[in-house]
């Protein structure tokens, strides 16, 4: 298949998919919950949207800022304008595709300081390392923060359903000997290719790797330790004051603390992992914990949730044609000192 194609077909699928579970959720609703969801747009302060898309502008800052520190040790130094860019469209380019935007922010670093592809790559991939990491964090100040409710919450939408699935798979002999089997066949497979994928790795597909995997390294060879740590921190707490910021567009949810906002922001990142910027699945995943968690009207958490949704594609939308614009005399007083 041509590859233009193909990249319109999983665009097609993916925003498809996250139109789709906008519209089951919208029309689950009743005509007066119709009403006050559009209502809840009608009377939101957007103020605090306006806040919000500041605030997470200054996490994306921060990771082009803390990019440079990967890129040092490779032995480039690139103008800040350009790695914001990057970033930004990077973020812009996961609102068509999920994970399309590591492709194009390094692709964007060769084409205007020429660090080469590879080596830019496995930086990006260690920063999605660092990433998991605060994640991690996320998930364990939710859990001594809000316990009861994130336990609740994993039974319902995590464990019991993986239970369920496992409990169905182990009543399904056909499908366990399949399974079983494609295992067994995986790893023999594997023992047998073995030498070849050995020559393979120290071919052309070897040099591409080595440079990947210096790309990752860096993470260990950072200038300036305390300041990488620091961006890294800084990035997920702006996602929070971000998400929390929008809590006081609505009399609902103005009541809700820093501790609903860790629970929103743990479950919400999952979001934009299944379509092109988490379209449909944030917007459910965030609704469903609003109701749950606080008793919020569904459609009021829906409103909400749209909204937070929205301060995101406003933050992308919004400074990447900021960045794009100051690029040229960003650029001209890099090149001037």
């Amino acid at each position: 298949m041509n590859p233009k194609l193909k990249q319109a077909a999983k665009f097609l699928f993916f925003f498809g998919l996250g139109v789709g579970l906008l519209w089951w959720q919208y029309a689950g609703f009743t005509p007066e919950q119709k009403t006050d969801f559009i209502n809840g747009f009608r009377h939101a302060n957007y103020f605090w949207v306006a806040v919000a898309v500041f605030v997470g502008a200054l996490a994306h800052l921060s990771r082009a800022i803390r990019w440079q520190q990967l890129l040092t040790p490779l032995g480039y130094t690139t103008p800040l304008g350009n790695r914001f860019f990057a970033v930004m469209i990077a973020y812009l380019a996961n609102y068509a595709l999920p994970r399309l935007g590591e492709v194009s922010r390094c692709g964007l670093m060769k084409r205007s300081d020429n660090v080469p592809f590879e080596q830019s790559f496995g930086t990006v991939v260690a920063e999605r390392l660092i990433d998991t990491l605060c994640l991690a964090l996320v998930f364990v100040l939710t859990l001594l923060f809000q316990f009861d409710e994130l336990g609740a919450l994993s039974d319902k939408w995590i464990l019991g359903p993986a239970s369920a699935k496992f409990q169905r798979l182990l009543a399904n002999q056909t499908m366990l000997i399949i399974v079983i089997s494609i295992i067994v066949i995986s790893v023999v497979g594997f023992f047998m290719l073995r030498k070849r994928i050995a020559k393979l790795i120290s071919g052309k597909i070897g040099g591409v790797l080595q440079g990947f995997w210096k790309g990752i390294k860096t993470v260990r060879e950072v200038p300036q330790p305390f300041w990488f740590v620091f961006h890294s921190l800084f990035i997920w707490f702006c996602y929070l004051i971000s998400l929390y910021c929008c809590f006081f567009c609505f009399p609902e949810t103005s009541i809700l603390g820093l501790n609903q906002a860790l629970v929103l922001l743990l479950f919400g990142t999952f979001g934009v992992v299944f379509t092109p910027g988490g379209i449909g699945a944030y917007q459910l995943i965030i609704t469903a914990i609003l109701t749950e968690l606080v008793a919020t009207a569904a459609p009021a958490a829906a409103s909400f949730a749209w909204i937070s949704w929205g301060a995101q594609v406003l933050t992308v939308v919004i400074f990447t044609g900021i960045a794009y614009l100051l690029l040229p005399i960003l650029n001209r007083r890099h090149v001037n000192t």
